[in-house]
Order: structure tokens, then C-alpha cells, then sequence
């Protein structure tokens, strides 16, 4: 039964990755603001046949989110009856917790935009992004607790650190005015995604830190999580693009470089924690 709650974890987790890029494709599409403001309606339609191009993206958005939605409540129920662990119990609460507020902000953002004056600001559009990223992490914690318990054991720091290591040069490479001259939607779906993946391989190594009782590579790939928070940030037009801005960008980069670095060379290779992580 464990083993199940975990194969739904996993996919839960990647359909919340695969729905953080489909926003983001919505977003930079400018489809967002489509569908006349309505909700579920999409100009007067609850079916997607005959949309124009960006309101059938935005209807999809809408769509894939309430499946994906679904999968977060059945992860956070699983999680709360079928698991003893405190922190596995509250990482599927947390989620489900997030969930409505991740909802009212998407809402604000799209669909109350003409009603709310900040509705699409870029403040707002962060904290969206935010909430989305806190989903995420909790469900790649909590999965990662839960493949634990299937009896899959705990996976190395240094293999998570590594990993991250890996998707880090071509987060750099993809970043706005680095390689390419054009900061273009495949562009940007793709430095998002490699973000993406650096923040859950940090997570991962902190996760696992944690419980082989490795509190300096814990800490070290800890704070290279929350430094890739900022980073994803940064892309979220919360401040205006600029050299500054492209300069701290690199300096966040090459700071969650070094901080993988030292997760990956110290040892942490012990026995698993005895008490679960809480």
C-alpha cells in the first residue's frame, strides 16, 4: 500500500512540474488574460471547441489544473491516513492547504484582473509563482519521505547534489541575454524547467541530509534551495530586467553552485536517520 502511495506521489509531483511550465507558456503566449475574464466559462463557453488559439490555451491551463488538482488531494489524503510520520502527514496537508489559495491567485491574475486594479501585476504574478514553487517542494519532500517508507531506503546526497550540479550550467545558458539574443518562449520554458529541476535536486539533497543525520550538507543544500527560490523570482518581472539584475543572477548562480559543491563533497553517507524528520 505504501508502494502505491508513492507511485501516485511521483506522479502527482511531475504533473505539478509539467502545470508550473504550462502556466508559464500561458503566461509568456499571452494567453492569459484571454477567455473574457470568466471562470469556468470561457467567453460564454464551458467546452473548448471552437476557442481561438490563446483562449484554448488558457481553457487548457484551467483544465490540466483542476486534473492536477485532484491528484494533490488524493496525495494529500493518502499521505494523512495511510502514513504514520508526522511530517509526511504534514507535507500532504500543506499541500492541500496551498491548493485553494494557489487557486484564488490564479483567479486574481486572470480571471479578476478587471475587477482587482493589481490583479496582474507583477507582484502578484510572484506571489502566484510562489505558491505554485511551495506545492511543488512540498510534494517533491513529501514524495521523496514516502518512497522511503515504501522500502526504496534513502537516496545519497551526493547523487542530488550532483544532479543539480548538472542542470546548473544549462540554467545559466539559458538565462535571459546569455546565449541567446532572444529571450523567446521556448527559451524561457526551458531555464524555467532547468530551475526547476536545480531546486528539486537541492531539495532532494537537503531531504536526504536531513534523515542520514548530514546537518552541514542539510544546511549547505538548504540554503541553495532558497537561493534558486530567488532566482525563479528574479525572472518573474518582480523587478525590471536589467545589468544589475543580470549580474545578481549570475552571482545567485555560481552561490548554489558552490553551496552543491560543498553538499556533494562532505560525507554523508551514514546510516539513516532513527526519528523521522519533523
Amino acid at each position: 500500500m505504501a508502494r502505491r502511495s508513492y507511485q501516485l506521489a511521483v506522479a502527482t509531483t511531475a504533473l505539478t512540474f509539467a502545470l508550473i511550465l504550462l502556466g508559464e507558456f500561458t503566461a509568456v503566449s499571452a494567453s492569459g488574460a484571454t477567455c473574457g475574464l470568466e471562470w469556468p466559462y470561457c467567453n460564454g463557453q464551458l467546452l473548448p471547441f471552437g476557442l481561438p488559439l490563446h483562449d484554448f490555451i488558457e481553457w487548457l491551463h484551467r483544465a490540466v489544473a483542476m486534473v492536477v488538482g485532484f491528484f494533490i488531494l488524493g496525495t494529500g489524503v493518502l499521505a494523512w491516513r495511510r502514513f504514520d510520520e508526522r511530517d509526511v502527514k504534514l507535507g500532504g496537508v500543506l499541500a492541500v492547504v496551498l491548493l485553494p489559495l494557489q487557486v484564488v491567485l490564479g483567479g486574481t491574475t486572470v480571471t479578476f484582473s478587471g475587477l482587482v486594479p493589481w490583479g496582474y501585476m507583477p507582484l502578484t504574478q510572484a506571489v502566484h509563482h510562489l505558491a505554485a514553487l511551495a506545492i511543488f517542494g512540498t510534494l517533491v519532500y513529501t514524495t521523496l519521505r514516502m518512497r522511503e517508507l515504501a522500502g526504496l531506503g534513502v537516496g545519497r546526497v551526493r547523487t542530488a547534489a550532483v544532479a543539480g550540479l548538472a542542470a546548473l550550467p544549462l540554467v545559466l545558458a539559458f538565462s535571459r541575454n546569455t546565449v541567446f539574443a532572444v529571450y523567446g518562449t521556448r527559451v524561457q520554458l526551458a531555464h524555467h524547467a532547468f530551475e526547476l529541476v536545480v531546486f528539486a535536486a537541492a531539495l532532494a539533497a537537503w531531504t536526504w541530509g536531513r534523515r542520514r543525520d548530514a546537518a552541514r550538507a542539510a544546511t549547505a543544500a538548504g540554503a541553495a534551495a532558497w537561493l534558486v527560490t530567488v532566482q525563479i523570482l528574479l525572472g518573474t518581472g518582480i523587478v525590471q530586467f536589467s545589468a544589475a539584475v543580470q549580474l545578481t543572477y549570475y552571482a545567485l548562480t555560481a552561490a548554489v553552485g558552490a553551496l552543491l559543491v560543498v553538499a556533494a563533497r562532505l560525507p554523508t553517507d551514514g546510516p539513516t536517520a532513527a526519528a523521522t524528520a519533523d
